[in-house]
């Protein structure tokens, strides 16, 4: 995950029970008067078809939001769905990459934002699932090496009788944490500079919308130099705005991180119509929204492909020269071992088991030790004790560091950048180190 996680209790927005067959959420979709246009906005989705089913609230994901468009559409006539990027995954996963781009084609978005995960993903890649799946990906600042653009930089929509230009601008630098360079072989034009050429082009357009994936300064400054624009959806930023913030005349909306919120801008035209626009922003949470059967079907048969395929070859953190079974420490620490045993991290493969996610190679990667990897977890019939997040996952010593005169430094803390590989924002949305901490935390290790 690129985000720094700190904690993110609160930002899910109107949580609920869900009763009955319908979710809270869905139930809360009304038809909108008549002459209304509805704009639905994401960001951020980060490659996630359902989210993890992890015990810490999981929310977001494709199948969630699906449900809530599908949902608009089927109650509201005149409807637009945007996304400002990142929709893909960040890191190298062919199979599910080619499940999600199935989904989004299904899913008819309007625009699709190219953000700097999916250029990292590849352009002939990227290109190639466009025309299979007809994704409307855009990018107004971006050439190849001879100078051509990739994918277009703008389109145009008509509904509720209106036309609506769609652009997207990405920055023009790294923002990610850990950074990661996506630019190679590309060209990145200034994005100020290209959002004045797409209004100039858009210009017959009533409406014309900015997809912004930079961070939330930088749209607020691509709104302040580009007063055109009506409005700027911002993407790969922390950033939730509960009402649109306005800059003159354009308005920014923002959905926030790991696209667990999704947004709902609603204009309604004609006599008596109020003048201000009505905003829903809502949370993604498994408590409120249900996912939505097609995709899950999709879901269910990438995890059954996944099983057969090769593990990705994924780095989570500092990893040891070997990978040992728990049980292989408790000569030096006993007490440690006995306090670890009660803990979640001990019975981790058992908890995706009982959710059926046992076989999700994103799951396994955090649940286990070592999977992917030479000597790591491979099943549970052959390394059994390696299906758990043992001692090396906060200590990448072998159990014996003491007789190779490794010695651990006792005053040495484990922080936060060691837990959030796996407790990101995605996987884990209500983790903070502070309070998850105690839970793991025991005492100086036995000596002989």
């Amino acid at each position: 995950m690129r985000h720094v996680h700190r904690g993110w209790i609160g930002v899910l927005l109107a949580v609920a029970l869900v009763l009955g067959c319908e979710s809270v959420a869905e139930r809360a979709i009304k038809p909108a008067p008549q002459g209304s246009l509805t704009f639905l906005f994401s960001a951020d989705n980060q490659g996630v078809i359902s989210s993890c089913g992890c015990p810490t609230n999981p929310s977001g994901g494709f199948a969630k939001r699906q449900t809530l468009i599908d949902k608009f559409r089927s109650v509201r006539p005149d409807v637009v769905t945007v996304d400002s990027g990142d929709m893909f995954p960040d890191r190298p996963n062919p199979m599910k990459v080619k499940y999600l781009a199935t989904a989004l084609g299904r899913a008819r978005y309007d625009a699709v934002a190219m953000g700097d995960q999916e250029f990292g993903l590849g352009v002939p890649l990227m290109q190639s699932l466009a025309g299979e799946h007809k994704l409307t990906l855009l990018s107004a600042n971006v050439r190849d090496e001879s100078g051509q653009a990739p994918f277009p930089p703008h389109v145009i929509r008509e509904a509720g009788g209106r036309r609506i230009g769609i652009f997207a601008v990405v920055a023009d630098g790294i923002n990610a944490n850990p950074p990661r360079e996506w630019r190679k072989g590309l060209k990145i034009e200034p994005p100020i500079e290209a959002a004045k050429r797409e209004v100039r082009d858009l210009a017959g357009c009533d409406l014309i919308i900015a997809l912004s994936h930079q961070p939330f300064a930088a749209t607020q400054e691509l709104a302040k130099s580009v007063p055109e624009i009506n409005i700027v959806v911002s993407g790969h930023d922390l950033t939730i705005l509960r009402k649109p913030q306005m800059v003159g005349k354009t308005m920014i909306v923002a959905s926030g991180p790991v696209g667990r919120v999704l947004g709902a801008l609603t204009f309604t035209y004609g006599p008596g119509a109020s003048p201000d626009p009505a905003l829903d922003m809502i949370g993604l949470s498994e408590r409120t929204v249900r996912d939505i059967p097609w995709v899950m079907d999709l879901y269910w048969e990438y995890v059954k492909k996944a099983k057969g395929e090769p593990p990705p070859d994924w780095a989570l953190g500092i990893q040891p020269e070997e990978y040992q079974p728990a049980d292989d420490c408790t000569k030096c620490h006993e007490k440690e071992f006995k306090q670890w045993a009660s803990t979640r991290h001990a019975s981790a493969y058992a908890s995706i088991k009982r959710k059926g996610k046992q076989d999700d190679p994103e799951c396994i990667l955090c649940h286990t030790m070592g999977y992917g990897r030479e000597g790591g977890f491979w099943s549970m019939e052959d390394t059994p004790g390696l299906g758990r997040v043992t001692c090396q996952a906060c200590h990448p010593v072998t159990a014996d560091h003491s007789d190779k005169k490794i010695k651990t430094d006792p005053k040495r803390d484990v922080d936060a950048r060691t837990c959030v590989h796996c407790h990101g924002l995605v996987e884990s949305p209500d983790f903070d180190f502070n309070a998850y901490k105690p839970k793991i935390a025991h005492g100086g290790a036995e000596k002989k």
